[in-house]
């Protein structure tokens, strides 16, 4: 009789060994800080578009009011917020019609006593493009330039002592806040405004 051999153990044995294990663990670490990269550049960007979106609604609003200005504009000029000025202003708030230059951060329409609160703020800007006193009267016609902006994250406004839609605002000061591209993001729209007829 032969003697018995003790038997061999098998070569493919079910399991995982330790290196194996190592590199599953180290390629889902990768695919996971991936991902939460891919997050917060997603949220980010959404934050962004939607601040866009906020801003151009408002800067739309604006138009619809300047606008509706134009409405009483027959002889006289300077209804409501339309002027002459041929510089960025931060138009103040009329309370009989609960609107000013001063938003939320849904885009809703603060009070001048609520601008703590402003997350955008407007400046408008009106030049003529034909005055009202040309040949061909009750022609008169306005361009208005309305900038929306609304400070980037982790910024502050440009005097600290103020909100930055304070309504102590003066020119210069919304001048170097439109030249602050570090510190501001804008929308900008243009509409002309034209005087109406005299009926």
């Amino acid at each position: 009789m032969k003697p018995q051999r003790p038997a061999r153990r098998r070569a493919g044995r079910a399991g995982y060994t330790l290196v194996e294990l190592m590199m599953a663990l180290a390629l889902f670490a990768i695919a996971v800080v991936g991902i939460i990269a891919m997050q917060k550049i997603t949220i980010a960007s959404n934050a962004h578009a939607k601040n866009i979106a906020i801003a151009q609604r408002i800067a739309q609003a604006w138009a619809g009011q300047l606008e509706m200005d134009a409405t009483q504009w027959r002889t006289t000029f300077g209804t409501g917020w339309l002027n002459d000025a041929n510089t960025w202003q931060r138009p103040a708030h009329i309370p009989a019609r609960a609107f000013g230059g001063a938003f939320d951060g849904l885009g809703n329409p603060l009070k001048d006593a609520d601008v703590s609160r402003a997350r955008f703020c407007t400046h408008v800007r009106m030049a003529w493009l034909y005055p009202p006193a040309m040949a061909v009267g009750n022609n008169g016609m306005l361009r208005a330039e309305i900038r929306v902006f609304w400070l980037k994250d982790g910024e502050v406004p440009l005097d600290s002592t103020t909100t930055m839609c304070s309504e102590a605002q003066t020119t210069a000061q919304a001048t170097a806040i439109g030249l602050n591209t570090e510190r501001y993001r804008f929308v900008y729209q243009t509409v002309g405004i034209r005087q109406h007829s005299q009926i």
